[in-house]
Parts: C-alpha cells; structure tokens; sequence
C-alpha cells in the first residue's frame, strides 16, 4: 500500500515538473516574485536599493548601478562628458519585469542609439509622485536630453493617494468579492501564494486561468478615476510636472503604455474613461505625451505584447515595440 501511494506520489510530482517546465519553455509566462531588497519598503520609495547584485524579479536576474538605476550585468556607461542623456522613469513596467534589462526598451535603446546615455531610473511600485521625486533627485541634468515618464492608468492607486481616500465610497470589483477579499486577508494562503507565484508559472497559469487578474485589476484601476479627490490629485500632482517641465525647457515626454485589458477588441474601439481624463489633463497642462494603445491594437501579435496573464508587464515582444516607436520619435 506505502508503494503504491509513493509511486503515485512520484508520477504526480514528474507530471508536476514535465508541465512546469513546458510552459516555461513554450509560453510566455513568468514566476511572480520579487527577492527581499529590489524594493525599498520604508515608504520613502525615491528610488530602488543601490548595488542589487543578481536578486531576481519575476524570475530574472536584476542588477543596479550605486544611484540605484537598472543595469545589465556587466554594463557601462559611455564615458564622454559632451554625450545628451536620456532618463526612462516609471514603476515595474518601465523598470522591465519578467524580462532582462538588454531586452527592456530602455535597453534596447542604450544599445541601438549611438553616442546616447540612457539610464533606467524606474522603480517597482512608483507613482506620480515618486517618479517627480526622481525626476528632482536623481537625474543629471547637465547633458539632458529627455526624461521619458510613463504613465499607467493605477497611478491613482499610489502610495499617499490610498491613505487620504480610505473612506472613499468608490465601489470596484475586488472590494466587492467577498470570496477573494477572505482568502487575501488569510496569514496562510497569503504566504502560499506568494511563494508559489515566486517559483511555478504552473501556479501563476492556475491563477490566470480561473481568478483572471488582468480584468480584476483593470477594473479596479478604472473605477479610480470615478473618484473626484483622486481627480484633484492628478490636477495638483500634473500641475507640478508642469512647473518642473517649464524649469526643463520642455524635455519631459509622458509614455502612456495600456494596460492588457485596453487592448482588447472592444476596448481597441474607443478610450475608457482613463484614457479621456489623462489626455485632456496633459493637454490641459500641455505636457507631451506618446501613446501606445493605437499601436498595440494594430499590431497583428499584440496578444505576444503583455507576459502571460499579466496585465501591465510587457514581454520582450512588448519591450521591442515600444523601442522601436520611440526611435522614430528620439531621431
């Protein structure tokens, strides 16, 4: 009987690591976790801990420099003191995750643009007001070129804004699911989700599968912007940008990458309620701004744009588009 239930045993583990390492091979899908010390947790984000040494993030090896920007493993920076510097800040999106800084379009474009610095100074879990902080803290801006910021549509859902706004009335679906709120706030699960998400994409298809995080959390940005406070937040917090941009002579370019969800067949047909406050705002400030959602929609592989039940990381295929529209614009 102990034979019997050891052999099973043994045939589900190797069923197990055979599925785990096809989907490895053959997807897109990535491991979610993200090693002790990429992020800063003393709630003064600013920027990533400096001199990370191969700790990895959704199962890539990250490395940064002693300013705490991302680096490649054995980088460097082209010396000359006359070369124009580009800064991409950001949150997890432009930081590059699930995908090596070479291969992040920040990487790609250090490598593709000639006597150019280019510096990845996002941060995983930035907002608007940190990516300011760096823009005021962190960046040279003796040979400054441009300062690439993008902006993602959970903005709204940072750091500051959820502590004003916890008697805020606004209703989303995941506060609602009171099924996902009691399994969120159990000790146990909690920690089983985050180390299976940390080491089996087999965990993260599951989960994909039949929780769809990408729709959840979509809507949970979306529902946001319904918010007036948060509203006012973006005004004050653009009008800020505005007078940085203005100090810059006018070198600050908003990047507005889409979430998966607005990249859909229905939502390719017209702007959510998102895509039409952040717009006017910018114009509103006028401070530029690229958008990516047309150009995603009408790619002919955009489903290879995002990581695998992801629903703002950008695979390398998603990386590559993204370069490749902003060389247009840099030349």
């Amino acid at each position: 009987m102990k034979k019997i239930f050891f052999v099973n045993i043994s045939l589900l583990l190797i069923i197990f690591l055979l599925f785990e390492v096809s989907l490895r091979i053959f997807t897109n899908i990535t491991p979610q976790g993200v090693s002790k010390g990429i992020i800063d947790q003393s709630g003064n984000l600013t920027f990533n801990f400096p001199n990370i040494n191969g700790k990895k993030v959704f199962g890539k090896k990250v490395f940064t420099d002693n300013k705490g920007f991302r680096v490649e493993k054995n980088h460097e920076i082209k010396n000359k003191s006359d070369l124009k510097e580009i800064y991409f800040v950001g949150g997890s999106t432009t930081f590059g995750n699930g995908v090596l800084q070479k291969n992040t379009f920040s990487g790609i474009l250090k490598r593709d643009l000639g006597p150019i610095n280019v510096f990845n100074s996002s941060v995983i879990g930035s907002n608007l007001d940190n990516n300011l902080l760096i823009v005021q803290k962190k960046i040279e801006k003796t040979n400054l070129m441009s300062i690439f910021i993008n902006f993602s549509i959970d903005d709204l859902s940072g750091f500051e804004i959820i502590e004003n706004n916890k008697n805020s009335n606004v209703k989303n679906d995941i506060q609602n699911n009171s099924l996902i709120n009691k399994l969120k706030e159990n000790i146990f699960l909690n920690y089983i989700n985050k180390f299976f998400r940390s080491k089996s994409v087999t965990f993260v298809w599951l989960k994909g599968l039949f929780f769809k995080p990408e729709e959840r959390y979509y809507k949970y940005a979306l529902s946001q912007f319904n918010d007036e406070e948060k509203i006012l937040y973006l005004d004050r917090t653009l009008a800020k940008y505005a007078k940085k941009n203005s100090i810059l002579k006018d070198k600050i370019i908003f990047l507005i990458i889409p979430f998966s969800q607005q990249i859909n067949n229905e939502n390719c047909k017209k702007d959510d309620l998102a895509e039409k406050i952040v717009k006017n705002k910018f114009r509103k400030y006028k401070l530029k701004y690229i958008g990516f959602k047309k150009i995603f929609c009408g790619d002919l592989e955009k489903n290879k744009i995002f990581l695998k039940y992801d629903y703002s990381h950008l695979s390398i295929y998603g990386h590559e588009i993204v370069a490749n529209t902003l060389k247009q614009k840099i030349y």
